[in-house]
């Protein structure tokens, strides 16, 4: 069947309104989901992968691996160093505006969700010479480890050298650095322990 005749059924079969939203379906629609899935299979090798709208990626990774239904909202920012290595399992979820900035090691367990404009860095700037600008002392980058089952709050601050054992809640606005133990919640800038999960 050509495409007139679709066109012409389409029309006779649901009138001028269906024929409308049919024609903006692929025009638009389905052209942004096939956009998606090829950004998908470039950046993480896999089409699965839900992009939301405006998704940024700086860089790229050769060492990227990530699991099943990982699912990415509107907003996020992906930033790849030459070296960045970072594993993402099964179930993730990146809510509206997290920022992964990755130069060293990132690893993600399954069943993981992180709140909006969470920023999650394993890279931050050198400060230890008052004499020297910041600005001129370089970076440090050490490996973050989020474990499994956890549920990072609204935008909280991963920085690096930070390890997230399995079963960690942390509460929105937080500042993360340091050993989280499993199964407790955490919560604060600084950081402090609030209670065990029982």
């Amino acid at each position: 069947m050509s495409k007139l005749n679709k066109i012409k059924q389409q029309y006779a079969s649901f009138g001028m309104l269906s024929l409308l939203r049919w024609l903006f379906y692929k025009l638009f629609l389905e052209v942004d989901t096939r956009r998606k899935r090829i950004k998908s299979l470039y950046y993480f090798k896999r089409s699965d992968v839900r992009i939301g709208k405006n998704v940024t990626f700086k860089g790229i990774s050769n060492n990227i691996n990530i699991g099943d239904d990982f699912v990415i909202y509107n907003n996020c920012i992906f930033e790849f160093g030459l070296n960045a290595k970072i594993t993402i399992g099964h179930s993730c979820l990146f809510s509206y505006g997290v920022l992964i900035q990755n130069t060293n090691n990132i690893s993600i367990g399954d069943y993981v969700q992180v709140g909006e404009y969470t920023s999650i860095r394993d890279t931050s700037h050198r400060s230890v010479d008052a004499n020297i600008p910041i600005k001129k002392q370089g970076d440090i980058s050490d490996s973050i480890v989020i474990g499994s089952n956890i549920w990072i709050g609204k935008a909280c601050i991963i920085l690096p050298g930070t390890v997230i054992d399995d079963g960690v809640i942390i509460g929105a606005n937080s500042v993360v650095k340091g050993h989280l133990k499993k199964n407790c919640v955490y919560a604060g800038a600084p950081l402090r322990f609030i209670k065990e999960r029982k």
